[in-house]
C-alpha cells in the first residue's frame, strides 16, 4: 500500500488498529506518523494517549502494556514503535516465545489502541509477524518516490507556499540535488530544504526560474561530471579543467572523477551503438537501467562523439586510471592531461 492510499484511510477514519510502515524514504514515515497523531490525539492530552518505543525499550512487555494502557481524556491511544528486530532477518535480544506473544496479542489489541511499528531498513517479508500484520492490520512500504508521484510532491509543496514552477525546473531542481541518483541517500526531506531556500530566497516572486534554482541548488558529483563531459563535447577545455578543480578543492577524491568520467563515456558509447541500431530513447533506459530524462542528456552528448571516438577516449580513460592506481602518474595530472587531450 503506498503513502496515499494510507492517507485516505487515515482521513476516513479506516486505519486498522495494527499497521507496519517500512522502506528508505523515511520522510514519508515520519509524514504518515504525524497525520496519524494529530488525527487520533488530543494535542493537551498527548502525554498520555502517546508513547514510542525504541531500542531496548521496544520490549514486547513495554509494548503490550502501552497498548493495554486505556486512553485518558480521548478516545484513542496511540503506540509507535521504531525499528524493532523482529521485522530484520534475525533475532538477537527477542525469544521466539516473545515473538510468538506479541503475534497472538495482535488479534486480541484494544479497539482504541493503534499500534504502529515503523522500520527505516527493509524487512523480511518471510517473517511471521509480517504476515500477521498483513492479515491483521495494514502494511505501507514508502521508498522514494519516482516519476510523476515525486513532480507532483514537489510542484505541491511549491504552491503550498503561494510559488509556482514549471516541469523542467523541478527537473532541473531535482538533478542539483541529486534525489533521482541509484543508491543516493538524499530523501524528501533534503528536497524539501532545498524548496525551503529557495522560497526564502526568491521573496515575493511568485514563479521559480532556472536561475533562481541555479543560484541556490547544490551541484552532486554526477552532475558536475556531466557538465564536465558538456565541455568536454563542445571542445570547452579551460571550463572542464576549472570544474575537475573545483571538485578537487570540495573534497571529492580523484580516483572517484575519475570513476564517474569512466562511467559516463561508457554509458555515452552504449547509447549511441544502441541508437545506431535503432532502439529508441524509451527503449534504452530500461535496458541500460537508467531513467529517460537521463538517458535524453546522454543522446545529446553522444552526438558530440563519433563511436570511433568514443571508443578511443575508454581506451585513454583506461590508461589514465591505470597510470593513477600504480602511481606513475600524479592524479590530478593524469586527469588534467587526459582533458586537455580529449579533443584531438
Amino acid at each position: 500500500m503506498d503513502y496515499k492510499e494510507i492517507i485516505k484511510k487515515i482521513k476516513k477514519k479506516e486505519l486498522k488498529n495494527v499497521n507496519l510502515f517500512y522502506g528508505t524514504e523515511n520522510y514519508i514515515i515520519d509524514n504518515i506518523v504525524k497525520i496519524i497523531k494529530k488525527d487520533l490525539i488530543i494535542d493537551d492530552f498527548e502525554a498520555l494517549n502517546y508513547q514510542s518505543l525504541e531500542g531496548e525499550q521496544a520490549t514486547v512487555d513495554n509494548i503490550i502494556n502501552a497498548c493495554e494502557t486505556l486512553p485518558f481524556m480521548g478516545d484513542c491511544r496511540l503506540v509507535i514503535v521504531k525499528n524493532m528486530e523482529l521485522f530484520l532477518g534475525k533475532r538477537k535480544s527477542i525469544s521466539e516465545e516473545e515473538e510468538k506473544r506479541i503475534i497472538k496479542y495482535f488479534s486480541n489489541i484494544p479497539s482504541t489502541t493503534y499500534l504502529v511499528f515503523t522500520s527505516m531498513e527493509g524487512v523480511d517479508k518471510r517473517k511471521k509477524i509480517f504476515k500477521e500484520i498483513k492479515k491483521y492490520g495494514e502494511i505501507g512500504e514508502f521508498n522514494k518516490l519516482v516519476g510523476s508521484d515525486l513532480y507532483k510532491w514537489v510542484e505541491k509543496h511549491f504552491k503550498e507556499k503561494g510559488k509556482k514552477i514549471e516541469l523542467k525546473n523541478i527537473r532541473m531542481l531535482l538533478e542539483g540535488i541529486g534525489y533521482e541518483e541509484k543508491n543516493s541517500p538524499k530523501t524528501l526531506r533534503d528536497v524539501e530544504n532545498e524548496i525551503n531556500k529557495i522560497v526564502g530566497y526568491i521573496g515575493t516572486n511568485q514563479v521559480v526560474n532556472r536561475k533562481d534554482i541555479e543560484a541556490l541548488s547544490p551541484k552532486t558529483l554526477e552532475n558536475n561530471i556531466f557538465i564536465l563531459v558538456d565541455c568536454l563535447g563542445t571542445g570547452k577545455i579551460k571550463e572542464a579543467l576549472s570544474i575537475l578543480n573545483d571538485m578537487v578543492l570540495q573534497g571529492e577524491p580523484i580516483v572517484r572523477i575519475t570513476h564517474m568520467i569512466i562511467r559516463q563515456f561508457r554509458y555515452i558509447y552504449q547509447v549511441k551503438l544502441m541508437l545506431n541500431k535503432g532502439y529508441t530513447n524509451m527503449a534504452i533506459g530500461p535496458k541500460l537501467g537508467i531513467q529517460s530524462f537521463v538517458v535524453s542528456k546522454y543522446v545529446k552528448q553522444s552526438k558530440e562523439f563519433t563511436l570511433k571516438r568514443l571508443k578511443e577516449i575508454l581506451d585513454e580513460l583506461a590508461n589514465t586510471d591505470k597510470a593513477i592506481k600504480s602511481g606513475k602518474m600524479e592524479p590530478k595530472l593524469a586527469v588534467e592531461i587526459f582533458i586537455v587531450g580529449s579533443r584531438s
